[in-house]
Parts: structure tokens; sequence; C-alpha cells
């Protein structure tokens, strides 16, 4: 008998998209199915659109809960979870109807614990774009499944991207066996700023087969609404949390020079968009030059790009991390307006 494969959808405030979301779930070719949407205190309708799908569709489970984010969402989602294998929805998403179907059969195939697979970009005017990443292989066994997190954590120096590897989740398919063996789960995204690449350390120490489907199965939309693109103050802040963090959890894994020079262009790159979006997006204008000059001055930025190789970046990152290091805010402001 075909294996039950939990999915899991946190919804929270996405009413106009939930339909087109569980449309795709819905119409999966692979039919052993749960989908668990868990209702994280919505204030729009979504809550009474969950009950409705439960009540037409006996694979769909719900449960309504207090807002905690979507960490915790997908946290409760696993607790219930009852499946061999589970995946990770976002219900502003969407996916290709053969999905599930897709992975799971190449899981079965390779006799593998887990798989990735490719993704689309789709754009706030309908275009689907491939996303970029760099897998060097289709097949990850044993200790070579740890290149899989490098590739997330960050790029090589002289690479163009800042990571080689997304580290969302909602591309895999993971063994719940392994999840609930050994306590993984999600930390609150109020806690670090992304939950995802921390659930990626937890998981992949663990996993001992990891392939790759090259068929993009999974839309993620730029809905013109999305978290990414507001302003928030405390974004820098989190970063270094997470940095800290990284590095704690990295250095259990790792020699440092396996990983940090990685782990450093990556969190430079995120400098740079925090600068960025205090250009473009911070609405109190008259802050901007001093959290800049924070940014700036923050002695953890300082000593990352002193220990940083920059001399196989791009010209122009080579040059916003020269004026960060020597702290030359007004010609950073110039520069990203201008980028803009």
């Amino acid at each position: 008998m075909e294996k039950l494969i939990s999915i899991i959808v946190p919804v929270y405030n996405v009413s106009q998209y939930i339909d087109r979301c569980m449309t795709s779930l819905l119409n999966q070719t692979y039919r052993n199915i749960e989908i668990i949407m868990v209702d994280d205190g919505s204030l729009d309708n979504c809550g009474i659109k969950c009950d409705q799908y439960a009540a037409k569709d006996l694979r769909v489970r719900v449960i309504h809960k207090k807002n905690a984010g979507l960490g915790m969402a997908r946290n409760v989602g696993l607790d219930i979870a009852q499946g061999q294998y589970v995946t990770f929805i976002d219900s502003d998403d969407y996916t290709d109807v053969r999905m599930i179907e897709r992975l799971y059969r190449r899981l079965q195939y390779e006799n593998a614990d887990t798989c990735f697979c490719r993704y689309y970009d789709r754009t706030a005017d309908g275009r689907n774009l491939l996303a970029r990443e760099t897998y060097k292989k289709d097949r990850y066994d044993g200790e070579k499944v740890k290149e899989l997190l490098l590739g997330m954590i960050g790029s090589l120096p002289g690479a163009s991207g800042d990571v080689e590897i997304g580290m969302s989740v909602w591309k895999g398919l993971y063994s719940l066996d392994i999840i609930k063996k050994y306590g993984i789960f999600f930390p609150s995204e109020r806690e670090y700023i992304s939950e995802d690449i921390i659930f990626h350390m937890q998981y992949l120490i663990k996993a001992q087969c990891v392939v790759i489907e090259e068929t993009p199965n999974y839309y993620y939309c730029d809905n013109g609404t999305s978290l990414t693109k507001s302003y928030k103050a405390n974004r820098f802040r989190m970063e270094k949390i997470l940095l800290k963090k990284e590095i704690q959890e990295l250095d259990q894994i790792f020699e440092p020079e396996v990983y940090r020079q990685r782990l450093y262009k990556a969190f430079l790159g995120r400098v740079r968009r925090c600068i960025a979006q205090e250009v473009i997006l911070n609405p109190k204008k008259q802050s901007v030059r001093k959290n800049i000059r924070v940014i700036c001055k923050d002695e953890t930025v300082q000593k990352v790009i002193k220990d940083f190789d920059s001399s196989h970046l791009q010209i122009m990152k080579r040059l916003v991390n020269a004026l960060i290091q020597y702290k030359c805010i007004l010609a950073l402001m110039i520069l990203f307006k201008i980028k803009r």
C-alpha cells in the first residue's frame, strides 16, 4: 500500500490566495495524503474556509490556534501528523498537482529519506522564473548530505549568489520518522528571522540520503504583500541573532574553516539588504542615516568584514562592503537610491 504523506499548511490572513493553494493540493495525483491546515489566528475569513475544506474532503484536518507565527504553526501540524513523510506548503503559494507523486516516487526509487525539488519564482505579473540553485549532484549519501547544508548557509566567495541552495522547507519531502525520533522542530520566527535554516541544520545532519527532483514543482509567489517586502525595524538585530545561532550550531558540525567564509558571505549579503530596506522602505526618513550608521559601526559587522575574503566578490558587492567597513554613510545612501 502507498504510504500516507502529510501536508502541513499554516494559514494566516491569506483569504485571497488560499483557494489557489488548496486546489493544487486537493488535486494531487498522489491521493494518499492528509492535509493539515493550521489556522494561526487569522483575522479574515480563513478559519471559515479551512472548516469548509475539511467538511468537503475527509483528507483535510483543521487546527485553530492563537497567532504565534509560521514556525509554531508548523510544529502544531507536526504534533498530529500521521504520515511517513511530510512536506510544508505556504498557503499563499501553490504546487504542481504532480508534486507529491514526483517526490515520493523519487524517494522510493532511490531508497532515500528526503527529496528536494526545484521551484519557480512566480512574479506579480504572472511570469514563472526558474529559481537559480546549484546542486552539484542529484543524490547525496551519508556525510555528503552535509554538502547541502553548506550550500544553504552560503556560497563560496567567488560565486555570484550569496547562497547556492535555497533554505526554504516548502520544496522538500521529509522523513517524519527522523523528525520525531530526534525531536526536530521549528523555532519561532519571532526569535529567529529564518526558522527554515535552523530546521535544516537539525534535520540534514540526521538524514542518510537526499535526492534532487529536477522538475520544478513549487510556485513561490510574489503576491505584492509579502512580509519580505515590508519594513522591519528590528531586522538587523534579528540577523545578528541568527548569525550567532548559526555559528553555535555549525561549530558542532564542521570545522570553522569549512563553513565560515560561506556564512560570512551570506551574512554580509543580508547586511546589505538591511541597508537597502532602510533607504527604500523605512517610512521614518529622518532615522535612515542614524540606522545605517548603527549597522556600519556594529562590532559584529566590522569583524565579519575584516575576516571575510572580499577579493573574489563582484565589484559592486566589494564596493558596498568597503563603504560599510569605512562607515561611508552618505555614499551608501546614494548608492542604494541609485540601485533602486
